[in-house]
């Protein structure tokens, strides 16, 4: 069976994820049929900084969405890494959101339970402590803006889990970045999402994750196959899927389908249509130098 990949023109947020996600209703449907609780897992980074943010409406939307025929609990997660005396839920509108619906639960990452896992890293064996409730997700879902990267080139889908899964302060976070993209891959065996949603109506381009553009990329993604979504996605922003090794590496490691190298469905619009590239990150030409 082929894997399925929602493509769409967007230049809202709002609606653009809701056609999105109209592409997938009954896989996503059946997904979570059997299932008491999912996690939405959101992409903060600088809570100081709204353009390095998930953007809200594209949650609100996923919920709207969601809410049709689910009847579980639905907790929005995240641990910022820069701003953590700013209470993000409220600055951008979550706190509202989950006084007005009962299923909705705000959890900040940084008061949940961790669970210590070792991976094999280039620089030796790392002890890393991740959050518990995203290792236990019955169905976990990423959802971000599309950006640019000062260490691996781009930020998407899967990255805003295996980083933000990681607990214990943001120096656990700068402890895998010698030999980054192997230790992504290694992350990857204990936590990874089920869902991924990519809001491109407007990127981050230049020095991201924080620091960069904005980026009208005019685009949406979802898939329940997240490697497909994200590769797509590179795709769409300019990039070679060999340059962003975390990405390629997942892909060897058949994490999932790998566009446009694997037989993938694309419901909705022609990628080609809408290739729109970011400007890269300053350190471009020496990231690319992965290997």
């Amino acid at each position: 069976m082929k894997v399925k990949v929602s493509l769409v023109k967007s230049n809202n947020h709002y609606r653009g994820v809701n056609e999105c996600l109209e592409n997938l209703k009954d896989e996503i449907k059946k997904s979570v049929s059997n299932i008491s609780s999912l996690i939405i897992k959101v992409n903060f980074v600088d809570t100081r900084v709204e353009l390095a943010t998930t953007p809200f409406q594209a949650v609100k939307s996923f919920i709207d969405f969601i809410l049709s025929f689910y009847e579980g609990d639905i907790i929005i997660a995240e641990a910022p890494s820069w701003g953590v005396k700013i209470d993000a839920f409220e600055k951008y509108g979550y706190t509202k959101l989950a006084e007005q619906h009962s299923q909705i639960i705000l959890l900040n990452l940084k008061e949940d339970e961790s669970e210590i896992k070792k991976i094999k890293s280039p620089q030796g064996e790392l002890s890393i402590p991740l959050s518990k409730t995203l290792l236990e997700a019955p169905f976990l879902v990423s959802i971000t803006r599309p950006k640019t990267h000062s260490s691996v080139i781009v930020t998407l889908g899967i990255k805003n889990v295996l980083v933000g899964a990681i607990n214990g302060g943001i120096q656990y976070r700068y402890k895998i970045h010698k030999g980054i993209h192997h230790n992504l891959v290694q992350l990857s065996d204990f936590v990874y999402p089920d869902l991924g949603v990519i809001d491109g109506t407007i990127g981050m381009e230049g020095r991201g994750p924080v620091m960069g553009k904005q980026k009208k990329a005019g685009w949406c993604i979802s898939s329940l196959d997240p490697l497909a979504a994200d590769t797509l996605a590179t795709y769409l922003m300019g990039n070679d899927i060999e340059d962003i090794g975390y990405l390629y590496l997942m892909g060897e490691a058949k994490k999932g389908a790998v566009f446009p190298k694997d037989d993938i469905e694309i419901i909705g619009e022609n990628p080609k249509t809408l290739i729109n590239p970011f400007k890269p990150h300053n350190a471009f030409k020496k990231l690319r130098q992965w290997r």
